[in-house]
């Protein structure tokens, strides 16, 4: 049943096991036994709550950083939904948006504020679950990406003494930029 009240019968369910198929909405069940010659008995039913898909909202925009610096915390663009209570860990990975995500501790709140002194390009999402019951349900956001851009400055060839008033050679760089 969809509702508790109007109910359908399940044909080829004549054992006392029942195996329901995936669901996408809340149902009930209730086993109709008969022994011959007596009339039906109805058992009290049971309710399978299905919880709404948990929405993990949209986290903020990509971001290039110089090494070393501090990217701007993260915040949520289009907010998480669920049906329950909802709730959040944050992850990173030094590999891609694909794989390779590791939990970053204590960052639990719907917002993250990555450390100063990031010098790898590193790849963030937030996983959102959503508790009914003591069922969890989740979803990960979206995967953004903070580019560190490692300049390094190179090395100026040869030091140089002129004389007072003269003019030195062009400087070049031996390494690096």
């Amino acid at each position: 049943s969809p509702d508790g009240l109007t109910w359908t019968a399940i044909f080829g369910t004549d054992t006392l096991q029942y195996l329901p198929p995936a669901l996408t909405a809340t149902t009930y069940y209730r086993i109709l036994a008969r022994a011959p010659s007596c009339s039906a008995v109805i058992s009290d039913p049971v309710t399978i709550t299905v919880q709404a898909a948990v929405i993990p909202g949209v986290i903020s925009e990509h971001q290039t950083i110089c090494s070393g610096w501090d990217p701007d915390a993260f915040t949520e663009t289009t907010p998480a939904s669920g049906t329950g209570t909802l709730g959040y860990q944050w992850q990173s990975s030094l590999t891609d948006c694909s794989g390779g995500f590791l939990d970053i501790g204590t960052a639990t709140g719907a917002t993250y504020d990555p450390p100063s002194g990031l010098t790898q390009t590193t790849y963030y999402r937030r996983i959102t679950t959503s508790t009914v019951n003591s069922v969890i349900c989740t979803a990960a956001s979206n995967c953004l990406t903070v580019t560190v851009n490692d300049v390094t400055p190179g090395v100026i060839a040869d030091n140089r003494t002129i004389c007072s008033g003269g003019d030195p050679d062009a400087f070049t760089g031996t390494t690096g930029f």
